[in-house]
C-alpha cells in the first residue's frame, strides 16, 4: 500500500542574515517568542521564528499519535521546503523537545542544538505546576488518549481550554510576577497573541508527554548547550530536583553536550542577559 508524505503549512517569522536558525517557542507562545534572540544573533544569522505545530498558526501534525518521529519529521519537512541541508536548532520547553528529537532521528541535518531548559530531568508525571489539581487525572487522559486518539482529545479539549480572555497587558503583569521577571518588550510582544486552543495543539501535548527527555537527551550526537534554569531562590523544590537530574546526567552522558545553569525559573533567555552572548559564541564556534 503506498503511502504518502503530509505537506505541513508552516507560520515563520523570519529576521536577519547568514546562516539559518530555527528557533521553536515554549507551550502557549507564537515562535516570536524567541525575539531577543533573533536580534542578538541578527548580524550572522537568519533566526526562522516557527509557530509550532497545532499551537499558533502552524498546521498540527496528522498522526493518530504523536511521537519523537512524528515531531523530528515536522522539523525536517520545514527544512526541506526552505532547501536548507543543516541548520543550528534553538528550542525552548516544548519546542526544545521538538529540536532534540530532531537532533536525535536527524544529526545529519543539525550543525549545533541549543536547548533552552529542557531534556535535562523528565517531565512529572503528575504536572501540578502547570495543570493545577486537575494534573492527577492527566495520567489516566494519557492512557485515553493513546487508545482512542482525536476522537477522545475532542471530547477532553473544553476540560483544557481556559478561556483566557484577559488583554495582552493583564496576561503580561501576571506573568511577570509568577515568574519573578521584569517586564521587557519581548515578554509583552510574545504575549501579544493570545494562542487558541485546538484538538491538534492537545495531541501534541500528550506526545510531548509521553517522551522521555533525558533518554533522547543522551541520544544526541550533535553539539549541544543546554541553558538550563536551576531555580535558585524562586522554588527549592525545583531546585534540589533540579541539581538531582542535571548531576545524573553528567554522570551518564559525554560530550558533546555543554551545560549552562541560570539561577532563575523557566523562561531563561528572557532571565539572563549573558546568556545571548554565551550562545552566539557557540554558534559560532567551528
Amino acid at each position: 500500500m503506498m503511502s504518502t508524505e503530509i505537506m505541513y503549512d508552516y507560520y515563520v517569522e523570519k529576521m536577519g542574515e547568514g546562516d539559518p536558525v530555527i528557533f521553536l517557542p515554549a507551550a502557549g507562545y507564537p515562535g516570536n517568542e524567541g525575539l531577543n534572540i533573533a536580534e542578538y544573533l541578527a548580524e550572522g544569522f537568519e533566526t526562522h521564528m516557527v509557530d509550532l505545530p497545532g499551537i499558533g498558526k502552524s498546521m498540527g501534525i496528522q498522526a493518530h499519535q504523536i511521537h519523537s518521529l512524528e515531531m523530528a519529521k515536522w522539523v525536517k519537512e520545514y527544512l526541506d521546503q526552505q532547501k536548507f541541508d543543516k541548520v543550528s536548532v534553538i528550542g525552548h520547553s516544548l519546542g526544545g523537545a521538538l529540536a532534540l528529537a530532531f537532533a536525535v532521528h536527524f544529526p545529519a541535518r543539525v550543525k549545533k542544538l541549543v536547548l533552552l531548559d529542557q531534556g535535562h530531568k523528565p517531565f512529572p508525571r503528575i504536572p501540578r505546576r502547570e495543570f493545577g489539581m486537575f494534573a492527577y487525572a492527566v495520567p489516566l487522559l494519557n492512557i485515553a488518549a493513546a487508545l482512542f486518539g482525536k476522537p477522545i482529545l475532542r471530547l477532553l479539549e473544553p476540560i483544557f481550554s481556559d478561556n483566557d480572555d484577559a488583554d495582552s497587558n493583564e496576561r503580561v503583569k501576571r506573568f511577570c510576577e509568577i515568574f519573578a521577571i521584569e517586564e521587557n518588550k519581548y515578554i509583552r510582544k510574545a504575549h501579544e497573541r493570545n494562542i487558541g486552543f485546538s484538538v491538534d495543539m492537545l495531541n501534541l501535548y500528550f506526545g510531548f508527554y509521553r517522551l522521555q527527555m533525558p533518554k533522547l537527551l543522551s541520544q544526541v550526537k550533535v553539539p549541544t548547550y543546554l541553558a538550563y534554569a536551576t531555580f535558585k531562590g524562586v522554588d527549592k523544590q525545583e531546585y534540589e530536583n533540579t541539581l538531582e537530574h542535571v548531576e545524573k546526567m553528567k554522570r551518564h552522558t559525554q560530550p558533546p553536550i555543554t551545560y549552562r545553569p541560570v539561577d532563575s525559573g523557566h523562561y531563561v533567555h528572557w532571565s539572563d542577559p549573558a546568556l545571548l552572548p554565551d550562545m552566539k559564541l557557540f554558534l559560532e564556534q567551528q
